[in-house]
């Protein structure tokens, strides 16, 4: 999945190869499971914070990969081995452990990323590349929106982490139903709306919701990944009808309507 961005001044490190393994998996709710990874170098994981994802590698099974696994030798590979890349977003990492954890929205078993995840067993090996810049705080401002569904609650729940003690944060996450909801512990003055999707189209409430906001006073940012048509929906909203500058208006493609729903968390 494609995550387009306006921002130009996000944070940025640079990224390298790590190859890992599955040190835990744990089911958060029913539809989503987090994989905690496990490796040497992620002591030493240059974090960019919030929002950052990395690049999953699915090489076809068969595929003998040399070791060690360096980027120099994944890209003397790409003739014969090209994988196919699936982006996560880092939820939480440890450096005292060297671990991090990705959480993955289980779709089926026949998806790429999220049918291994769902199948994946501690031992498991995992390539990934990243991180990527991520988005960056602005705690100056008055307040933060925050929007998104299953899909952005991984970038949702690192940015709370990291919003400072008392800003003011108004958040809306549309889920499959009341299951899926899941803590989202904050230092930040944060008020959590959870919207049920049960039997309707994916968007359509978080489009409503946002668009019936009356915004706090003061300057403020807003954040969101869901659904294409949806981020286009209420970029409008925010930028055209309601004035809000673009740069403080982060409203990120997460997945797109018709195509596979393996989408990046």
């Amino acid at each position: 999945m494609s995550r387009a961005t306006t921002d130009e001044h996000r944070t940025r490190r640079p990224g390298r190869l790590h190859v890992t393994t599955v040190r835990r998996a744990r089911r958060i709710t029913p539809r989503m499971v987090r994989l905690t990874l496990g490796g040497d170098d992620l002591s030493e994981f240059s974090s960019n914070g919030s929002d950052q994802h990395v690049a999953l590698y699915f090489y076809e099974p068969g595929v003998e990969l040399p070791r060690p696994f360096t980027g120099e030798a994944a890209r003397a590979l790409l003739p014969t081995a090209r994988p196919r890349l699936r982006r996560y977003t880092i939820r939480e990492h440890r450096p005292e452990l060297g671990e991090v954890d990705m959480d993955f929205v289980l779709h089926g078993p026949e998806q790429l990323a999220s049918g291994w995840a769902e199948r994946a067993r501690p031992g498991d090996e995992v390539i990934w590349y990243g991180p990527s810049p991520a988005y960056p705080l602005a705690p100056l401002t008055d307040w933060t929106l925050l929007l998104g569904d299953e899909t952005a609650l991984p970038a949702i729940g690192a940015i709370l982490d990291e919003l400072p003690p008392g800003h003011r944060v108004l958040a809306a996450i549309e889920v499959a139903d009341r299951d899926e909801e899941q803590p989202l512990p904050t230092r930040a003055d944060a008020t959590v709306t959870w919207l049920h999707r049960h039997d309707r189209d994916y968007g359509d409430l978080l489009r409503e919701h946002a668009t019936g906001l009356r915004l706090p006073e003061g300057a403020g940012r807003v954040w969101g990944g869901a659904e294409r048509e949806v981020m286009r929906d209420l970029r409008h909203h925010f930028v055209h009808r309601l004035g809000l500058d673009r740069a403080d208006t982060h409203l990120t493609a997460y997945w797109t309507k018709g195509e596979t729903q393996d989408s990046e968390v």
